[in-house]
């Protein structure tokens, strides 16, 4: 019925928890090949970070890869400065560490609530057996836990929510998400779909929202800034599809006006970003095929640099352009051997040859 493509070349970022006898907790992009539990998407990496910086302040959970992990003789940097417990030295009881990772799930599904309670009454109970150290501990820890609260929580309640405004000029589009969970924000992301001629705005997020949350969990609100026709329907499957209500609006007060304006005001300035960028990037092909009197506008270019240390680890780079801009899914990277150090004319041969051998193929 809808004429919009929604297309995005990055993939989402997600918190992952290993699911191993030490669990690690990292970001994680693409395939979910790992195992081990998912939380997100998140809508920035900067919402990751941010995410993962609380989690080892608060739970001490280690970041390395195994290959590091299975080879620490002494606890490293990270411990000293009180981010992670140095499981890999056996600093900490395997009993204690999965009851930290425990706590983080907990925290990361959004039951913070539930969780500084259970705090709470273990809190009491080190201090009856008089046990202050563990007790001043978990104090820390939920005092940790309501500064976060106190400063990110909207409404003064755990929000989970996401804003979305869409601004337009012509048939160009940028819809603009802005994302909550467990009254945390989670940052912001602007998406550009292709209207495909479509200039209706409410045709452009009625597309968006049902290929969207086709593929991700809609959270408990949806807050729109505009009115859409099949507002209801589109609750109704997302209730389905959740298994919880799901609601959509428009017509908001107080903080949440707040949310929808800067969401629009972001909205039209990413719409203006991208424009002019594509604007710049037109010129410069113009500019490109008068220089080498093409008869047309370059479709593809690629290009190669090389790049080494003293002559030693040769690494030949290569981007591409189309007639949109960087092409970032089909960059590539030749790690160069057999050659000469020092010789990037070699390397660069290497490299080409390497590349169109390839494309032949």
């Amino acid at each position: 019925r809808y004429n919009v493509l929604l297309r995005d070349d990055k993939s989402y970022p997600y918190v992952l928890m290993t699911n191993e006898a030490w669990p690690r907790i990292a970001m994680h992009r693409g395939p979910r090949a790992v195992p081990g539990r998912y939380f997100g998407p998140y809508a920035s990496v900067g919402a990751v970070r941010d995410t993962l910086n609380l989690m080892h302040k608060l739970f001490r959970l280690r970041s390395c890869e195994d290959s590091v992990f299975r080879n620490r003789s002494r606890p490293c940097l990270q411990h000293q400065i009180g981010r992670c417990s140095a499981p890999c030295v056996g600093l900490v009881p395997a009993r204690d560490y999965a009851e930290s990772v425990r706590r983080a799930g907990l925290l990361l599904d959004g039951r913070s609530d539930e969780l500084t309670d259970e705090l709470g009454r273990d809190m009491e109970a080190a201090s009856a057996r008089l046990d202050f150290e563990d007790a001043a501990r978990l104090r820390d820890l939920i005092t940790g836990i309501r500064t976060l609260q106190a400063r990110q929580y909207v409404d003064g309640r755990a929000a989970d929510l996401d804003v979305l405004a869409v601004a337009m000029q012509g048939v160009s589009a940028c819809v603009l998400l802005l994302a909550f969970r467990d009254g945390r924000n989670l940052g912001t992301r602007a998406f550009f779909p292709k209207t495909n001629g479509s200039d209706s705005p409410e045709e452009v997020l009625t597309a968006f929202i049902s290929q969207y949350y086709g593929e991700q969990t809609p959270p408990r609100e949806i807050v729109l800034d505009r009115d859409l026709p099949d507002r209801e329907l589109f609750e109704q499957a997302f209730s389905a599809s959740g298994e919880r209500r799901v609601q959509i609006k428009s017509n908001v007060r107080g903080e949440r006006a707040g949310y929808v304006d800067m969401a629009r005001r972001n909205a039209e300035l990413s719409l203006g970003t991208e424009l002019t960028s594509h604007a710049a990037q037109l010129a410069r092909a113009q500019s490109l095929r008068d220089l080498l009197r093409m008869p047309a506008l370059p479709q593809r270019i690629e290009c190669f640099d090389i790049s080494h240390t003293m002559g030693e680890a040769t690494v030949a780079s290569c981007v591409v352009f189309d007639a949109e801009g960087p092409v970032r899914g089909q960059y590539r990277r030749y790690n160069i051997t057999g050659i000469t150090e020092g010789d990037d004319y070699a390397a660069m041969n290497q490299a080409i040859a390497r590349r169109f051998r390839r494309a032949v193929e």
